[in-house]
């Protein structure tokens, strides 16, 4: 390797100084959240908080951790991302694999009818008159049935398979009399744990963020999830009504903390923080498989 030009040490400097600027614009808003979710409420309204709290208090996430409504919205939360990302996956692999064989008798076919249907699909309402005649309206499992299976990540998987899972394994497998279910589990589950665990990151983040459909689909509301009751809180002018009045009662009784100190800012503050901690801590359990399972199947070989 030889030894950099100026002209490629200034642009080395420049660049990085760049992505030094992103990565704070990027992180400092989660930063910002995250000290005013720690800081006394009341407090926080005088302004002049950048870096840290100013004065330290848990009182914002006591508030939350004694509100039954919160808590159950994080279940179903954390119920609809284990149950609908894990299925996800199984079912739209099961597929892939299944248009990957090119023995598959009407394959081209399908292949096309799946990419009409992800270009063009029939709107809202029909997909809304469908949930009623599934019964789905105000059911746990309108989070999970109608996003069991992705057309595009059974096109990635469909190409990974076809350019990763070795044919003579395959092909050694069946004259060992081993089905397709068998070679699914046994070789294409293993050699593609990095695609799975990058897709998989990708469902479980749009399965936690997801309000769209609890605002929508869902009334009860101890069948909504956290994001949507996030969403009302900040779409709603007093944000103070959407905490529970019989916790705030009870907690004060108990003297878990001082309400006058409290504001509907600071609550929802620490409600953000609830909502993005918990889906920002899986990335690091992926980092190793992300850039190989995203373009694992990319690129045909």
């Amino acid at each position: 390797m030889g030894r950099l030009t100026t002209g490629d040490r200034t642009f080395n400097v420049l660049n990085n100084v760049l992505l030094a600027i992103f990565a704070f614009l990027c992180a400092y808003p989660l930063w910002y959240i995250l000290i005013l979710s720690f800081n006394e409420g009341r407090d926080a309204g005088l302004g002049g908080i950048y870096w840290w709290p100013r004065v330290f208090t848990l009182d914002n996430f006591r508030v939350i951790l004694t509100d039954h409504t919160i808590l159950n919205a994080f279940w179903i939360t954390v119920a609809r991302t284990a149950i609908g990302t894990i299925g996800s996956l199984l079912v739209t692999s099961m597929v892939a694999y299944g248009l990957s064989r090119k023995e598959l008798p009407g394959r081209k076919q399908l292949l096309l009818i799946f990419l009409f249907v992800m270009l063009f699909n029939g709107g809202l309402i029909p997909f809304y008159i469908q949930l009623i005649h599934l019964g789905l309206i105000n059911n746990f499992w309108v989070y999970v049935l109608p996003g069991l299976f992705s057309i595009w990540n059974m096109f990635v998987m469909k190409t990974s398979f076809q350019n990763t899972i070795p044919e003579n394994v395959v092909e050694s497998m069946k004259l060992d009399g081993a089905g397709y279910t068998s070679i699914y589990f046994n070789i294409v589950l293993p050699f593609s744990m990095p695609l799975f665990a990058a897709l998989g990151l990708f469902t479980a983040v749009g399965q936690w963020n997801d309000w769209f459909t609890g605002a929508f689909f869902v009334n009860d509301l101890d069948l909504q999830p956290l994001p949507t009751y996030l969403q009302r809180i900040m779409s709603t002018i007093e944000a103070s009504q959407m905490i529970s009045s019989s916790q705030m009662t009870s907690a004060k009784a108990v003297s878990l903390y001082n309400p006058e100190a409290i504001t509907s800012k600071s609550v929802r503050m620490a409600t953000i923080m609830i909502t993005i901690l918990p889906i920002l801590f899986v990335y690091p359990f992926v980092q190793r498989f992300f850039v190989k399972g995203v373009l694992i199947g990319s690129v045909k070989e």
